[in-house]
């Protein structure tokens, strides 16, 4: 499809027809198409009184304003909606439909899967972490997304307009995922030149975007909420067991939830009351005293609520064959609600909200840096000093006399 960036609401079920026709074809569920279509009409029917307006991104904006201030929205569902889109966005711009996840399974396509392997490949040399890597390849995914469905079979045909459009389909992600994304672009051409799949690289071509470390500021809980999430627990259902296990894990020790699901038994010695394991997101090792309430919240789970199984991990999937979890995204959801704890449904509200609270109590508390990005776990104190920017009493003892 030839594509388009002036398209007036009115026009958008032609456009929503043949991405749903692709969807299809690509092995999208019918159930993520039919979302997917409640939320293009969802669209269309805001601008019901006007339907020649542009669909361009000021109309975009007052949509996801007025969707954010719904009272029903949650921030899962906006996200989603976000997603829902911008999915239609880049079909009718560039024609293409860009993956977000990749399966750990999935092969790139035969003609980039030996260049894009091979650059994998090289990159582990630089020691960095499976999540990294992980995001690499999602990365590499996208690209390759981009450039089939822009027709380019082979990766030294690819064009600077291509180039010039695969960086502007990055526009409305953070500049944080758009510098890391151009630097893995910049990267692989640079590995392509030297290994002869094109005869010069394109990465001069590529900007540079600097970006500001922690430009936003860290979402957190106060301690009456803390307390309010911690008595909506329901604890006498197996459920309600392993949530208050997690709860505790992150709020009182503010362990990363990709660490929290890979906590293993044998990670605990309960004769010294620690905790120990490999950071998943660093590869650090972390030692961790465990306070009474966690080691009791863990045993009550072992004992009474998580079913019978071989596993190694402490916390398991309820449903056969009982596997270990691929993520606890759900319990936050589903902890704010029982709590009747409110977000702002445009605001990302997860687990490391409680690693954040944590962070923030022990400055309260005038615990210093260093013990606190020990406790974290962070690579180095640098990585903590966000958290000063958030700690009202601290910032208070740097006020200046204002001579009036």
């Amino acid at each position: 499809m030839k594509k388009k960036k002036d398209v007036l609401v009115s026009d958008l079920p032609q456009y929503i027809e043949e991405l749903k026709y692709l969807m299809k074809k690509k092995g999208y569920s019918d159930n993520t198409i039919t979302n997917a279509t409640h939320v293009w009409r969802e669209i269309m029917d805001f601008s019901s009184h006007n339907p020649a307006q542009l669909f361009n991104e000021d109309y975009r904006k007052k949509y996801f304003d007025a969707y954010s201030l719904h009272e029903a929205s949650s921030t899962y569902h906006y996200f989603k909606s976000h997603r829902y889109v911008y999915l239609l966005v880049d079909y009718i711009k560039y024609g293409v439909i860009f993956r977000v996840y990749c399966t750990p399974n999935e092969v790139f396509n035969k003609e980039y899967i030996e260049l894009f392997e091979g650059f994998i490949e090289e990159e582990k040399k630089r020691n960095l972490s499976e999540s990294t890597l992980k995001i690499i390849r999602t990365r590499l995914f996208r690209f390759q997304d981009f450039l089939i469905d822009t027709g380019t079979e082979k990766f030294c045909d690819i064009t600077q307009d291509q180039l010039n459009d695969y960086i502007s389909s990055l526009a409305h992600f953070s500049s944080h995922y758009i510098a890391e994304s151009l630097r893995i672009i910049k990267r692989l051409s640079n590995y392509a030149f030297i290994n002869g799949y094109i005869e010069k690289s394109f990465s001069d071509s590529i900007p540079i975007v600097k970006i500001c470390c922690q430009q936003k500021l860290p979402s957190t809980f106060n301690e009456d909420e803390i307390k309010k999430i911690e008595q909506a627990i329901d604890r006498s259902n197996p459920t309600g067991k392993k949530d208050y296990a997690i709860f505790l894990l992150a709020a009182k020790l503010g362990i990363r939830r990709s660490d929290i699901v890979r906590i293993k038994i044998s990670d605990i010695n309960w004769d010294k009351k620690e905790l120990s394991f490999v950071q998943y997101k660093t590869g650090r090792s972390v030692y961790l005293p465990l306070p009474d309430d966690v080691g009791w919240a863990i045993i009550d789970y072992l004992k009474n609520g998580r079913p019978d199984s071989e596993s190694k991990y402490i916390f398991i999937a309820h449903r056969s064959p009982y596997n270990e979890l691929s993520s606890i995204d759900s319990v936050i959801s589903r902890l704010l609600r029982k709590a009747k704890i409110r977000y702002p449904s445009n605001k990302r509200v997860g687990f490391h909200a409680f690693r954040h609270s944590l962070a923030t109590r022990m400055l309260d508390n005038d615990v210093p840096l260093p013990i606190i990005s020990q406790t974290l776990g962070h690579s180095g104190v640098s990585s903590t000093d966000v958290y000063l920017r958030i700690n009202i009493s601290q910032l208070s003892k740097c006020g200046l006399e204002v001579n009036l």
